[in-house]
């Protein structure tokens, strides 16, 4: 069956490790998929913005999985926004708590308009500097009480084993959230209905896309979701361990060697 969708990851998939990508043999691929009727899809745990701000130069090129599947955008039109249960918020945080010592960022609370950040968590190793350079507004707060937009993703990242402070939330909360990694100490809190598989089949009933007709790329826990449902799902050779016996084909190369952009042009034949 032909491929009628494609999807990847961003960090440690298409971009590279200084956040760059090639963008002269994107923009030669991307007419090529146009041509044949397929859709190129971003299916990241980024905001927005900060896709945007990446992929400025091909605004309109593309579908866009953001916030791990939370929101959910093709044609310019946002179809999807998928909030957090503010009941959650409190105890995500008492939890988060407990783990101050090991806590490299402060929780960050992540809106379609901002992010925010409690100030008693704002020290934990530049959390502020650090949320400024994911979101383009970033909103310092005393209590939690203050957020009023839905929450799409809670973000945190803890030194050392993340596995333990993932089982706390999850055993904690149970099917009021939903807990990943894309590893390296990453946590991403979001609501029990997102991920990126979900926010593909949303995108193939949009587009009337079986599953078995799309191709996706990813490293990370939080990709196994969208390459266990897709047709056609390859996994970086530097992806996290956990990949590897999981039955996926491997890209030609890594992401610092345009393993994505490369895969797609062998395995379309769009040398």
């Amino acid at each position: 069956m032909s491929v009628k969708l494609i999807a990847t990851d961003l960090d440690a998939t298409f971009l590279h490790d200084d956040k760059s990508f090639n963008a002269p043999l994107l923009a030669r691929v991307l007419p090529k998929l146009k041509e044949k009727g397929i859709h190129f899809v971003i299916a990241t745990g980024n905001h927005p913005d900060r896709v945007q701000d990446f992929f400025k130069d091909f605004a309109g090129q593309y579908a866009l999985i953001a916030n791990n599947g939370a929101e959910i955008f093709a044609g310019g039109q946002l179809l999807e926004v998928r909030g957090i249960n503010p009941q959650s918020f409190a105890k995500i945080n008492e939890i988060a708590q407990t783990f101050a010592s090991q806590m490299r960022l402060g929780l960050i609370f992540t809106g379609s308009k901002k992010a925010y950040l409690l100030d008693n968590q704002e020290q934990l190793a530049e959390s502020i500097l650090t949320a400024k350079a994911y979101f383009n507004q970033v909103q310092v707060i005393h209590s939690l009480a203050e957020i009023q937009e839905p929450i799409l993703k809670i973000t945190t990242n803890i030194a050392g084993n993340s596995e333990q402070f993932i089982d706390q939330i999850q055993a904690a909360l149970g099917d009021l959230v939903h807990v990943t990694t894309s590893g390296y100490g990453s946590v991403d809190i979001v609501n029990p209905q997102v991920n990126k598989a979900e926010g593909l089949a949303h995108l193939g009933q949009h587009w009337q896309i079986e599953a078995s007709e799309m191709m996706a790329f990813g490293d990370g826990c939080n990709d196994i979701e969208m390459l266990d449902y897709v047709g056609k799902p390859f996994m970086m050779p530097n992806s996290d361990e956990r990949l590897f016996d999981r039955g996926y084909s491997a890209a030609l190369a890594n992401n610092n060697r345009d393993g994505v952009l490369k895969t797609i042009c062998d395995y379309l034949d769009l040398h």
